[in-house]
């Protein structure tokens, strides 16, 4: 049976790690030619060798995607290589844990710039290809907690929240171009994500259960697939999000107590 992707053309940032390297490697089982695109050169050339067992062709290519210049070549790359780009997947993103008023000024620059600047970067510089090609499809990864604000990770959740309202303009301004926007919610996620963190990494004592990469690399082929504007990949994850909309009072009461608990955790390691 020919895999559901075969002849598909996916762009991917953020593909060396966690979400992004789970997800190129659902890709490249379902049949899709994958650019990858990551910072670190070893870890795009390692996960290009592991998913050699796979049909398709991979293009890897490394580079800051907070790099406007970066980005156009990129995406221009994989046009060349391929002949056209069916979906852009704006994965890459980098976290920061501290105190607003301690937050250095580099690194607000640098996590506006990858999670916020990188995904117009990316989205500017495919939108004309997919208009000529008459179709298209730009998957956002954001997060559930771009949904309300959490201690020490503020700047962080704001850039989650610029991602939805420019997925969700997007998805109005490209709609007469057949080109689709959907959004991507994960929850607390098994990654590197918190080791990686910007001010003060490490785990989160969070009792909440974590749900696998792999389980949301499922959840973003299947949006592919499906076109669903936005996607939540557990029932926890919606509940959060639309019972803060329901009820922001409690949950900043709840929100409050977790991290005050988990400030207590800390104290006494």
């Amino acid at each position: 049976m020919t895999p559901p992707l075969t002849n598909k053309v996916i762009l991917l940032t953020g593909a060396s790690a966690g979400i992004g390297r789970a997800t190129a490697v659902a890709l490249a089982q379902a049949g899709a030619n994958v650019a990858l695109v990551a910072r670190r050169q070893e870890r795009l050339e390692a996960l290009v060798e592991a998913l050699a067992a796979y049909p398709g062709q991979r293009l890897a290519m490394a580079g800051d995607v907070g790099d406007e210049a970066f980005a156009q070549t990129a995406v221009a790359q994989t046009i060349t290589t391929f002949g056209r780009l069916d979906v852009l997947v704006n994965n890459a993103g980098l976290g920061h844990r501290s105190h607003l008023a301690d937050m250095p000024a580099a690194d607000m620059h640098r996590l506006w710039d990858t999670n916020v600047m990188g995904l117009l970067y990316f989205t500017q510089a495919a939108i004309p290809q997919m208009k000529e090609q008459g179709s298209g499809h730009i998957i956002n990864v954001s997060s559930i907690i771009s949904q309300r604000p959490l201690p020490t990770m503020g700047l962080y959740c704001a850039s989650k929240t610029a991602v939805n309202f420019i997925s969700r303009t997007l998805r109005m301004e490209l709609r007469p171009y057949h080109i689709h926007v959907t959004i991507v919610y994960p929850g607390r996620t098994q990654s590197e994500f918190g080791d990686a963190l910007l001010g003060q990494p490490g785990a989160n004592p969070s009792r909440i259960a974590r749900v696998s990469a792999e389980r949301v690399a499922q959840a973003i082929v299947k949006a592919i697939h499906t076109g669903k504007t936005e996607v939540y990949i557990t029932w926890i994850d919606w509940l959060f999000t639309h019972g803060n909309r329901l009820f922001p009072h409690a949950t900043d009461w709840l929100v409050e107590r977790i991290a005050r608990r988990r400030n207590d955790w800390q104290a006494i390691q």
